[in-house]
């Protein structure tokens, strides 16, 4: 039950990054809310992947520096257009990393963490990919906000327009 509602809250994000993603205009893309954070296009990179690339971080623990280029290339090819296939990749693949773990796995399995920390693998996917993708859904969503769209209140940052799938 714990590992579903763990890809239940996954999914969710993933599905209102799907949804806010309709929102956005190409002339947005390059938007940063200062110098230092990054622009909606970066924004969408990052969460095109970072659900998926940390369940296999914990779980294969593969990610060679060869591997994370072919990562970071991928990424780079992110477009407007291509974003929701993206998001729709990234749900089978945190789907499939997450039918390969146990109940037993989440609450016992140490994980090592990006900043060294060590974890169960239950905590870790909480306090990384699912913290991760509500946090940067979120500032994009401020994005929209920002670029326009005074429309947008707090309901349509966590309400779906249509119901989730069920798993």
């Amino acid at each position: 039950m714990y590992k579903e509602h763990l890809y239940i809250n996954m999914e969710r994000e993933l599905l209102l990054l799907k949804q806010h993603a309709t929102l956005i205009q190409d002339g947005e893309l390059e938007y940063r809310t200062t110098d230092k954070t990054r622009s909606t296009l970066e924004l969408m990179r990052y969460l095109s992947g970072v659900g998926a690339t940390m369940l296999r971080w914990y779980i294969d623990n593969d990610l060679t520096k060869e591997e994370w280029d072919k990562i970071n290339s991928y990424r780079a090819s992110l477009t407007l257009e291509n974003f929701p296939a993206r998001i729709d990749e990234q749900m089978l693949q945190i789907r499939s990393y997450m039918d390969r773990i146990t109940e037993d796995d989440l609450l016992h399995k140490m994980v090592e963490m990006p900043n060294k920390e060590k974890l169960p693998l239950g905590a870790a996917i909480m306090m990384g990919p699912v913290k991760w993708l509500t946090t940067y859904r979120m500032q994009l969503f401020n994005h929209l906000k920002a670029n326009g769209r005074p429309d947008l209140g707090t309901a349509e940052a966590w309400r779906l327009q249509a119901a989730p799938p069920v798993v």
